[in-house]
């Protein structure tokens, strides 16, 4: 009987932070979705650099299912605050389309269609010069022909990067070789299918 008399305290007292931590969730799925997405980052600029730590984890770690949603909503809202320090992330996901999926014909669009279609291309643009050069260190490791190619451009887009003109001028060499040895291998197999097996 004694047992029963003791009342739980309001779930505020017992838990402080649930109010916070269900705030949170609210936001990255404000950020994932389509039709929220515009004013979850307009809330999230209007606070300032606050949300960038909680921006970053969740980059690491996303809190909700819909990944790739939160994805896009996170490049453009850590490419509207200017996030330096979410440039690692961006160059990760360089390639990844905001439709999550493929879109046909990328790179065949302008510019700035380019930078909508890939949210972290589009980022990378706006945090500037500091993309540039990190992107430059990162070419190298890069393996996809997407991911390069995305490099290339957002390298491109950036003013104020003096190394930039060298590294794009190295990049047009490179594929004038590929091309060229492209070209001569297919003048060496000729029209002969005995040499083609």
């Amino acid at each position: 009987l004694f047992f029963l008399m003791i009342r739980r305290p309001p779930r505020s007292t017992l838990f402080p932070y649930t109010t916070l931590f269900r705030s949170d969730r609210v936001l990255a799925n404000s950020l994932a979705n389509d039709e929220t997405r515009e004013a979850a980052i307009a809330s999230i600029v209007a606070s300032g650099r606050p949300k960038v730590p909680l921006l970053l984890s969740w980059a690491r770690k996303a809190p909700i299912q819909n990944e790739c949603g939160l994805f896009t909503g996170l490049a453009d809202a850590l490419g509207r605050l200017k996030t330096k320090e979410a440039i690692p992330f961006l160059i990760r996901n360089i390639s990844e389309y905001r439709s999550c999926g493929v879109s046909l014909a990328p790179w065949l669009k302008a510019p700035e269609v380019i930078e909508w279609n890939l949210p972290a291309v589009g980022a990378l643009v706006r945090i500037g010069p500091d993309s540039s050069k990190a992107l430059m260190t990162a070419f190298p490791q890069m393996t996809g022909e997407e991911d390069r190619r995305a490099a290339i451009f957002v390298i491109s887009r950036i003013n104020g990067v003096p190394e930039a003109r060298g590294f794009l001028e190295s990049a047009m060499a490179r594929a004038s070789r590929e091309r060229y040895w492209a070209e001569e291998g297919i003048k060496s197999l000729g029209t002969d299918p005995a040499r083609n097996k």
